[in-house]
Formats: structure tokens, sequence, C-alpha cells
């Protein structure tokens, strides 16, 4: 019997980097995102402010890092599907998996979002890597269904978020009211109304 190949070792700087989103964590459940200090992070990581600015462009960035670490994953690489309506009962279906889930991250997730209306930097963060984000899957989008969409790329992408946010933030409001089936038909809808049709 063959065993499965070791995982590969990480680099330094990706042991130094989990680290640091570890500490930022622990810090964040203590205090709360408002009282995650870089000199509280450096000091639970048992390192240096400067550890964290050799490894994030600034707190803004470490508390993004670390709040995506724990968060919900979605596949949202859209591989090529014969139409939208295939490619988004993917997109659905990846969604349906991780739902269970959300009730779990509920507390975390609304801390964070209220700290940000506090902290204009990381409010920042926020929307640049969203618009950097859903501008290049609008782009990937568009090019792959060239011609046959109703609404521009990035309002596709841009739907797509908002639908799954929807959906996200109900499953931790009142867990069990969403069905498999409620979550494809949505998307199946935002499929139909978005592509032209003959």
């Amino acid at each position: 019997m063959s065993q499965a190949p070791p995982p590969p070792r990480l680099s330094k700087r990706d042991r130094t980097r989990q680290a640091l989103i570890a500490a930022t964590l622990a810090v964040a459940e203590e205090k709360g995102f408002a009282g995650a200090s870089l000199e509280a992070i450096a000091e639970r990581a048992g390192m240096t402010r400067g550890a964290i600015y050799s490894n994030f462009k600034g707190r803004s960035e470490l508390l993004m890092a670390a709040f995506t670490s724990v968060g919900l994953k979605i596949d949202r690489t859209f591989a090529p599907a014969e139409n939208l309506k295939a490619q988004l009962r993917v997109f659905a279906d990846s969604l349906i998996a991780t739902l269970p889930k959300a009730p779990g991250i509920g507390t975390l997730h609304a801390e964070f979002y209220h700290h940000t209306l506090t902290d204009p930097d990381l409010r920042a963060t926020i929307a640049r890597e969203f618009e950097t984000g859903f501008a290049a899957i609008g782009g990937q989008l568009a090019a792959q269904h060239r011609g046959r969409l109703a609404i521009s790329g990035e309002t596709l992408a841009w739907s797509i978020q908002a639908l799954a946010m929807g959906f996200v933030y109900q499953a931790i409001l009142a867990p069990g009211t969403l069905s498999d089936s409620m979550v494809r038909e949505a998307f199946d809808a935002l499929a139909d109304g978005a592509t032209r049709h003959p």
C-alpha cells in the first residue's frame, strides 16, 4: 500500500504569516477586532511589529487576511460550462455545501463588519479587494459568454455576490430555513435573467 506524499513544507515566511494570523484571531476573539492592535498581535505571536510589516502592508491587510482565513470557502473559479445556467449551478452547489458552516462564523462575521464601520483603512482595503476581484470575475464571465449576456459581466459578478451573501446571512440568522432547491432556483433565475434570449 502506497502512502500519500507528505504535505509540502511551508516556507519561513508562510509560517510567520500563519502565526500572525492565528495571533490576530486569538486577540480578536478576546478583545474584538477594534482591540486587535498591532502591539497586542505581535506580543501574542511572540514577534515584533516589524515582523508584521515584513509580511503585511499594515493592520488592515492583516485583519483582512485573518478574517478570510476562517470565512466560508465558496468556489468562485467559474470554469467554462455549456451555458451560464450550468455554470451558476456549479456555484450554487458550492454555496449549498458551505451554508451549514455559516452559523459558526456568524458572531465573527458580524463583529468584523461592524468594526469596518469605524476603521476607514480597513473599509478601503475591503472595497479595493472587492472591486479588483469582481472586475476580474466579471471580465472572465463576459469573455466566456461573449455577446450572450443581457447585463455586463461585472454587474453579473456583483449580482452573484449579492445573492450568495443574502443566502449566507439567512443561514446565519435562521439556520435550516433554506432548502437546496431554493438556492438552485434563485441562481437559475439569475442565469435566465442575465442571458440574452432569441
